[in-house]
């Protein structure tokens, strides 16, 4: 019996569209390093973690767990693995029974997680899926020993050109969640700033890193005008002016993290050449007041 590819699979299920199923395979064809088509649609914000989990359980026939709270998680099973592994592989243990350990991990096919949770423990491992977002807040709570609490932060505060950005319907779709994407990485990676150079039909993207520039990706151009749109929206900048250079900037949330992101957009004869400073300034959220509100 032959099985789906998961794209189809989760078209199927109605998870995404065709055409953003085409848009998701032409983005990971040009990816570097290759990243796996499910985690994509989650990493673009097209799925959120909740609505992925439990299809890829039932895709790979996996058991799945919500774990909306830490009273399925044993304390034998806690104490087996140290905190500082579970962080790293994102897992949580769950029970433990005779010489097998079940853990919680978002991706039940990462053999290297499996073999390296064996190597630590000495147990056989069994695999139980869970969202990616929910393991990493059980992490902090049941090795706390308190109970999972959600946080309900209300809207984070935002610059409201970033807010219109994120509402506005564009003709590429993806382009949202390519910026978000690109800013995430970019600050996870150390990178400088990222480049969006347009050439005779495509859109070459750089990251540069210590004086290099790397190239990362490379989407059509028609791409390029919705890319333009949110970059302007989001940094409250003009949106006729293509004939002479701009600056600004907006705040991007991420996680923890307020991320102030510089904007330079500069006309060339191939069209205009985007430059996003990242970080330019970085502020904490308060996770005491988080709690606190919610």
């Amino acid at each position: 019996m032959s099985v789906k590819p998961i794209g189809q699979s989760m078209v199927e299920a109605n998870l995404i569209n065709q055409y953003q199923l085409n848009e998701l395979l032409e983005y990971q064809k040009n990816a570097e390093p290759r990243v796996l088509l499910g985690r994509l649609t989650v990493e673009l914000g097209l799925v959120k973690d909740e609505e992925f989990a439990p299809f890829l359980a039932s895709y790979f026939n996996v058991p799945y767990l919500n774990l909306e709270d830490c009273s399925v998680v044993q304390k034998d099973a806690i104490d087996s693995v140290p905190q500082f592994i579970a962080r790293r592989l994102n897992i949580l243990p769950l029970l433990k029974e005779e010489d097998t350990l079940t853990v919680a991990m978002s991706d039940p096919l990462d053999l290297s997680v499996v073999e390296d949770l064996e190597t630590v423990t000495g147990f056989r491992i069994k695999r139980v899926v869970s969202p990616a977002n929910r393991i990493r807040e059980s992490i902090k709570s049941c090795y706390s020993g308190v109970f999972l609490r959600v946080k309900n932060t209300g809207a984070k505060k935002e610059r409201s050109g970033y807010a219109s950005a994120e509402k506005q319907k564009y003709r590429w779709p993806l382009a949202p969640s390519l910026i978000r994407l690109l800013i995430e990485r970019a600050y996870k990676n150390s990178v400088n700033s990222v480049h969006m150079q347009p050439q005779h039909n495509r859109v070459e993207i750089f990251f540069r890193a210590g004086g290099k520039l790397e190239k990362i990706a490379s989407y059509p151009k028609s791409a390029l005008s919705s890319i333009l749109t949110y970059i302007r929206t989001a940094a409250k900048l003009g949106q006729s002016k293509s004939d002479i250079p701009q600056a600004g900037y907006f705040t991007f949330n991420n996680d923890k993290l307020n991320i102030e992101v510089g904007v330079s957009i500069l006309p060339t004869l191939s069209g205009e050449r985007i430059v996003l400073e990242v970080p330019r300034k970085i502020g904490w959220i308060d996770e005491e007041a988080c709690y606190k509100s919610a």
